[in-house]
């Protein structure tokens, strides 16, 4: 892996999500706290960051009243909207302070599951030579599944960690990254990724 062509995507790093005052914070406490998740992202992006790599935050953000559900709206999105989560100008919606992001990183709104769906981030990342992707952050069964997918059939060379994400419960992780993860990405954990950068 060359850092210079290597985009490290962190994806819904939100106060929702990640801040104990967050609406979706009850749910994914348990697998934050026990892989210590934020601390690894913060560790990975630090090294990455210093060695070349782009760094990229990637938080999901809806319009209040969620006109860009649909008019149907059902599944993961029914249940982002019956929560109250994730709107656009909320500190809910900001990215968590938690998170070491810097100046020099690229922000890419999004209201869809996949990061690539409705953004310009497939440009970005071929204005930049990027062929590997790393992706850390929530939710592990949803957001970063959905982009790990999609990454896979565009052809990237695609890193998925197991102790950098996390989603709703420690079964839902267990099970995602064992099943899903292997499919259509590289698993690793924080220190095999350090490596990579030696």
């Amino acid at each position: 892996m060359n850092p210079l062509h290597t985009a490290m995507l962190v994806l819904d790093p939100q106060n929702d999500l990640t801040d104990p005052s967050g609406k979706l914070f009850p749910a994914t406490k348990a697998v934050l706290n026990e892989f210590n998740v934020i601390n690894n992202i913060n560790t990975l992006t630090g090294h990455y960051r210093d060695a070349g790599a782009t760094i990229i935050y990637s938080p999901i953000v809806f319009s209040e009243g969620y006109p860009e559900a649909g008019e149907s709206p059902y599944g993961v999105i029914a249940s982002v909207i019956e929560s109250g989560a994730m709107i656009k100008g909320t500190r809910g919606g900001e990215i968590d302070a938690a998170f070491d992001k810097r100046d020099g990183d690229i922000v890419i709104e999004r209201s869809a599951i996949i990061a690539f769906e409705g953004t310009d981030l497939e440009q970005k990342l071929k204005d930049k030579g990027i062929n590997s992707i790393i992706l850390v952050g929530l939710l592990s069964d949803i957001c970063i599944e959905g982009t790990m997918r999609a990454a896979y059939s565009k052809g990237y060379e695609v890193y998925t960690l197991t102790d950098a994400t996390a989603t709703m419960s420690l079964q839902k992780q267990d099970i995602t990254r064992e099943h899903s993860f292997p499919l259509f990405s590289k698993v690793v954990d924080t220190n095999t990724a350090l490596s990579f950068i030696g």
